[in-house]
Protein backbone atom coordinates (compact mmCIF):
# COMPACT_ATOMS: atom_id res chain seq x y z
CA UNK A 1 0.00 0.00 0.00
CA UNK A 2 0.86 3.62 -0.43
CA UNK A 3 0.35 6.02 2.69
CA UNK A 4 0.15 9.67 2.92
CA UNK A 5 1.87 10.35 6.35
CA UNK A 6 2.09 13.66 7.52
CA UNK A 7 1.61 15.39 11.36
CA UNK A 8 -2.07 14.36 11.89
CA UNK A 9 -1.53 10.07 11.48
CA UNK A 10 2.03 9.91 11.95
CA UNK A 11 1.55 8.24 15.09
CA UNK A 12 -0.54 5.61 13.76
CA UNK A 13 2.79 4.40 11.54
CA UNK A 14 5.54 4.32 13.83
CA UNK A 15 6.92 0.73 12.13
CA UNK A 16 6.32 2.16 9.04
CA UNK A 17 8.35 5.02 9.64
CA UNK A 18 11.27 3.43 11.77
CA UNK A 19 11.63 1.10 8.27
CA UNK A 20 12.01 4.25 6.21
CA UNK A 21 14.42 5.84 8.42
CA UNK A 22 16.51 2.66 8.68
CA UNK A 23 16.39 2.16 5.02
CA UNK A 24 17.22 5.39 4.33
CA UNK A 25 20.28 4.99 6.44
CA UNK A 26 21.61 2.06 4.46
CA UNK A 27 20.72 3.71 1.31
CA UNK A 28 22.17 7.04 1.20
CA UNK A 29 25.02 6.29 3.87
CA UNK A 30 26.20 2.70 3.83
CA UNK A 31 25.32 2.86 0.01
CA UNK A 32 25.96 6.18 -1.47
CA UNK A 33 27.96 7.19 0.95
CA UNK A 34 26.63 10.41 1.93
CA UNK A 35 27.57 12.78 4.89
CA UNK A 36 24.43 12.16 7.03
CA UNK A 37 23.81 12.33 10.65
CA UNK A 38 22.39 8.77 11.91
CA UNK A 39 21.99 7.48 14.96
CA UNK A 40 20.73 3.74 15.89
CA UNK A 41 20.89 2.50 12.59
CA UNK A 42 18.22 5.47 11.57
CA UNK A 43 19.28 8.43 8.68
CA UNK A 44 16.90 11.79 10.06
CA UNK A 45 18.06 15.42 9.71
CA UNK A 46 16.49 18.70 10.92
CA UNK A 47 13.66 18.21 8.27
CA UNK A 48 12.21 15.37 9.99
CA UNK A 49 9.66 17.53 11.95
CA UNK A 50 5.98 17.76 12.13
CA UNK A 51 5.92 19.92 8.92
CA UNK A 52 7.44 16.96 6.54
CA UNK A 53 4.57 15.41 4.61
CA UNK A 54 6.13 11.27 3.89
CA UNK A 55 4.62 9.20 0.75
CA UNK A 56 5.59 5.64 2.32
CA UNK A 57 5.08 2.48 -0.23
CA UNK A 58 5.34 -0.47 2.14
CA UNK A 59 4.56 -4.51 1.18
CA UNK A 60 1.87 -6.81 2.51
CA UNK A 61 3.61 -7.35 5.72
CA UNK A 62 4.44 -3.72 6.67
CA UNK A 63 7.77 -3.06 5.84
CA UNK A 64 9.31 -0.42 3.95
CA UNK A 65 9.52 -0.81 -0.02
CA UNK A 66 10.27 3.25 -0.95
CA UNK A 67 9.52 6.12 -0.02
CA UNK A 68 9.47 9.87 -0.48
CA UNK A 69 9.36 13.24 1.94
CA UNK A 70 7.51 16.35 0.71
CA UNK A 71 8.72 19.95 2.68
CA UNK A 72 6.92 23.38 2.33
CA UNK A 73 8.79 25.96 0.34
CA UNK A 74 7.48 28.45 2.51
CA UNK A 75 9.54 27.57 5.34
CA UNK A 76 13.36 26.55 5.32
CA UNK A 77 13.74 23.48 3.11
CA UNK A 78 16.75 21.82 1.50
CA UNK A 79 17.16 23.51 -1.80
CA UNK A 80 17.16 27.23 0.04
CA UNK A 81 19.61 26.02 2.91
CA UNK A 82 22.00 24.10 1.02
CA UNK A 83 21.42 24.42 -2.41
CA UNK A 84 20.62 27.44 -3.27
CA UNK A 85 23.58 27.98 -5.85
CA UNK A 86 21.75 25.57 -7.67
CA UNK A 87 19.22 28.10 -8.90
CA UNK A 88 20.39 30.79 -11.26
CA UNK A 89 17.44 32.50 -10.56
CA UNK A 90 15.49 32.87 -6.83
CA UNK A 91 14.33 29.47 -5.30
CA UNK A 92 11.00 28.64 -6.04
CA UNK A 93 9.06 29.68 -2.90
CA UNK A 94 4.99 29.75 -1.96
CA UNK A 95 2.59 27.42 -0.27
CA UNK A 96 1.40 25.54 -3.38
CA UNK A 97 5.20 24.52 -4.28
CA UNK A 98 6.53 21.27 -1.80
CA UNK A 99 10.37 19.85 -2.40
CA UNK A 100 10.49 15.92 -3.08
CA UNK A 101 13.58 15.09 -0.92
CA UNK A 102 15.00 11.82 0.14
CA UNK A 103 13.85 9.59 -2.29
CA UNK A 104 14.60 6.20 -1.22
CA UNK A 105 14.06 2.94 -3.75
CA UNK A 106 14.87 -0.49 -3.95
CA UNK A 107 18.53 -1.50 -5.81
CA UNK A 108 17.20 -3.94 -7.93
CA UNK A 109 16.58 -2.31 -11.40
CA UNK A 110 12.72 -4.31 -12.46
CA UNK A 111 12.09 -3.26 -8.67
CA UNK A 112 12.83 0.41 -8.37
CA UNK A 113 11.16 1.30 -11.16
CA UNK A 114 7.61 -0.01 -10.43
CA UNK A 115 8.48 1.56 -6.90
CA UNK A 116 9.61 4.82 -8.76
CA UNK A 117 6.59 4.58 -10.91
CA UNK A 118 3.97 4.50 -7.80
CA UNK A 119 5.43 7.13 -6.08
CA UNK A 120 5.32 9.24 -9.27
CA UNK A 121 1.84 8.56 -9.48
CA UNK A 122 1.51 9.05 -5.83
CA UNK A 123 2.53 12.81 -5.86
CA UNK A 124 0.83 13.91 -8.81
CA UNK A 125 -2.75 12.62 -7.33
CA UNK A 126 -1.61 14.68 -3.90
CA UNK A 127 -0.75 17.38 -5.93
CA UNK A 128 -4.61 17.30 -7.20
CA UNK A 129 -5.67 16.58 -3.57
CA UNK A 130 -3.63 19.48 -1.79
CA UNK A 131 -3.98 22.00 -4.59
CA UNK A 132 -0.16 21.73 -5.39
CA UNK A 133 0.89 23.90 -8.46
CA UNK A 134 4.29 22.27 -8.77
CA UNK A 135 7.42 20.70 -6.67
CA UNK A 136 11.43 21.24 -6.36
CA UNK A 137 14.05 18.74 -6.48
CA UNK A 138 17.32 18.10 -6.13
CA UNK A 139 18.82 15.54 -8.10
CA UNK A 140 22.23 13.84 -9.12
CA UNK A 141 22.79 13.88 -12.76
CA UNK A 142 21.88 10.00 -13.41
CA UNK A 143 18.42 10.79 -11.79
CA UNK A 144 17.59 14.02 -13.23
CA UNK A 145 17.76 12.71 -16.57
CA UNK A 146 15.66 10.22 -15.76
CA UNK A 147 13.07 13.51 -14.41
CA UNK A 148 13.50 15.34 -17.43
CA UNK A 149 13.14 12.71 -19.56
CA UNK A 150 9.88 11.37 -17.76
CA UNK A 151 7.26 13.31 -20.09
CA UNK A 152 5.52 15.81 -17.51
CA UNK A 153 6.96 19.99 -17.59
CA UNK A 154 9.87 20.36 -15.78
CA UNK A 155 11.88 23.58 -15.78
CA UNK A 156 15.85 22.76 -15.10
CA UNK A 157 16.31 25.83 -12.19
CA UNK A 158 20.17 25.95 -13.36
CA UNK A 159 23.09 24.26 -14.54
CA UNK A 160 24.39 21.06 -13.04
CA UNK A 161 27.44 21.83 -11.01
CA UNK A 162 29.50 19.36 -8.35
CA UNK A 163 27.95 18.41 -4.92
CA UNK A 164 30.10 16.20 -3.36
CA UNK A 165 32.19 15.59 -5.79
CA UNK A 166 29.01 14.14 -8.01
CA UNK A 167 27.14 16.12 -10.50
CA UNK A 168 23.68 17.39 -9.76
CA UNK A 169 21.10 19.89 -10.81
CA UNK A 170 17.85 21.39 -9.47
CA UNK A 171 14.80 20.73 -10.93
CA UNK A 172 10.49 22.24 -10.64
CA UNK A 173 8.02 19.83 -11.71
CA UNK A 174 5.09 21.38 -12.81
CA UNK A 175 1.52 19.55 -11.86
CA UNK A 176 -1.24 20.53 -14.46
CA UNK A 177 -4.14 18.48 -15.07
CA UNK A 178 -2.86 16.51 -17.95
CA UNK A 179 0.21 16.01 -15.99
CA UNK A 180 -0.49 12.00 -15.99
CA UNK A 181 -1.29 11.84 -19.45
CA UNK A 182 1.88 13.13 -19.93
CA UNK A 183 3.93 10.69 -18.38
CA UNK A 184 6.19 8.07 -20.73
CA UNK A 185 5.05 4.59 -21.26
CA UNK A 186 8.11 3.65 -18.78
CA UNK A 187 6.69 5.97 -16.14
CA UNK A 188 3.62 4.64 -15.92
CA UNK A 189 1.89 1.91 -13.38
CA UNK A 190 -0.21 -1.08 -14.23
CA UNK A 191 -3.94 -0.38 -12.96
CA UNK A 192 -3.58 -3.06 -10.12
CA UNK A 193 -0.86 -0.70 -8.70
CA UNK A 194 -1.26 0.27 -5.23
CA UNK A 195 -2.71 4.33 -5.13
CA UNK A 196 -2.33 6.71 -2.33
CA UNK A 197 -3.79 5.94 0.95
CA UNK A 198 -5.28 8.80 2.66
CA UNK A 199 -6.28 7.49 6.13
CA UNK A 200 -6.07 9.83 9.36
CA UNK A 201 -4.11 11.99 7.18
CA UNK A 202 -4.83 15.91 6.82
CA UNK A 203 -6.15 15.64 3.65
CA UNK A 204 -8.76 12.94 4.89
CA UNK A 205 -9.84 15.49 8.07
Amino acid sequence: MLFLIDRRNRDAFPEFLRSMHRDRKRMFVDIFGWRLAHDNGEERDAFDDDNATYLVLCDDVGCHVASVRLLRTDRPHLLDTLFSDLCEGEVPRGGDILEITRLCLPLRKKTRIAARNILARGIIDYAALAGVASYTAVCHMAFLSELLSAGWRCTPLGLPQAVDGAAAGAVQIHMEENTRALLDEGWRCPRDAPRLTLSQSDLAA
